[in-house]
């Protein structure tokens, strides 16, 4: 799943058959987990948001007096002391308690929106986060029999992400050692809200930007879910528009946002990113193209605006257990397998 892949050589074929080749490209801010948890995790332990981070960690039980009045902005908080050389340590500490706190986070038992959103998308498709939390990653190893999942990078780092140094390789953390050589995995590197990130210098966070950057100029759909760009991931949000205007299929391109703020404060930050009118705003990711036609977005969207024929809504019903979802896709990946062998193209209905 985390080994790196020589994209030059890939190429994306024409619609054909009812398939669309192109991928579908998720982008998930906190906005997205806490969407997903929004009692917690598992053990009620809450998904944070920058402006409650200081508090959950009970950063207020260390700082120095003087920092008091940035406990509400973590990005900020972090950022001045990031640049006092005196308090490093202090640093150090504020990284292992945001370190430990995110790795110790379970999942329920139940499905969650995670889930939704990993078994809606194909293995073309990818997902690309910036949050820390080991949730996504969790969420994705408990579908691990079904084969046609989604590729998912770490934008900012991830606790629940190992790297091997010496094979070059990503891997499940919690596994604690490389499958290749057998040598104890180091941590992913966590990149922290600073004014100026760093993106290149660490070769596990380059390629995760080098695979997303490859994906939005591919991309023919875009969902960006709970992720704002704030201030302090202005070369971020740069990258990937730099990427999203060197995409030669822009211009039949959708954008997505899933967002609680109104639609004109969302179209006035992501404007850039749209071509005209190609672009909705929703507050859930039960209205979302993903969620009417799970593992068909692409395709019920290419066949719809670039074909003219609408294919009718199979949206996901409410499900109780894991188990439920896997024999609801079934069909549907049947369907798959019957592709993947030139069999047939995708069955649909027609509105």
């Amino acid at each position: 799943m985390f080994e790196e892949t020589n994209f030059e050589k890939d190429v994306i074929p024409p619609m054909k058959k009812n398939i669309s080749y192109s991928p579908h490209v998720v982008i998930l801010g906190a906005g997205a987990s806490k969407a997903t948890f929004p009692k917690g995790d598992k053990n009620g332990n809450l998904l944070p948001l920058m402006n409650s981070l200081a508090g959950v960690l009970r950063l207020h039980e260390i700082l120095p007096a003087q920092y008091s009045a940035l406990l509400n902005d973590f990005e900020k908080l972090y950022s001045v002391i990031s640049k006092d050389t005196s308090q490093s340590e202090l640093k150090n500490v504020i990284e292992d308690r945001v370190y430990q706190y995110f790795y110790d986070l379970e999942i329920p038992d139940t499905p969650t929106l995670y889930d939704y959103l990993i078994l809606s998308l194909r293995e073309k498709d990818i997902i690309a986060t910036f949050n820390w939390d080991p949730l996504l990653l969790k969420c994705l190893r408990r579908h691990h029999k079904i084969k046609n999942l989604p590729k998912i990078v770490f934008l900012h780092g991830n606790v629940a992400v190992g790297v091997c140094r010496n094979c070059k390789l990503l891997g499940y953390n919690y596994n604690l050692v490389c499958h290749r050589c057998n040598k104890q995995f180091d941590p992913m590197k966590l990149l922290y809200p600073v004014d100026k990130k760093d993106y290149s210098s660490d070769i596990s966070i380059n390629g995760e930007w080098e695979q997303i950057k490859w994906y939005l100029e591919h991309g023919f759909f875009t969902t960006i879910f709970g992720y704002s760009a704030p201030d302090s991931d202005i070369d971020a949000k740069n990258l990937m528009l730099k990427a999203v205007k060197a995409n030669r299929s822009r211009v039949f391109s959708e954008f997505e946002i899933i967002d609680i703020q109104s639609e004109k404060e969302v179209e006035a930050n992501w404007d850039n990113f749209f071509y005209k009118t190609h672009f909705r705003v929703i507050d859930n990711l039960r209205k979302s193209y993903l969620w009417y036609h799970p593992r068909r977005s692409c395709d019920a969207f290419a066949s719809a605006y670039l074909m003219n024929t609408p294919w009718s809504y199979n949206p996901f019903p409410e499900f109780n257990s894991i188990t439920e979802m896997h024999d609801w896709l079934e069909p549907l990946l049947k369907d798959e397998e019957k592709v993947e062998a030139g069999k047939s193209g995708f069955t649909y209905k027609a509105k």
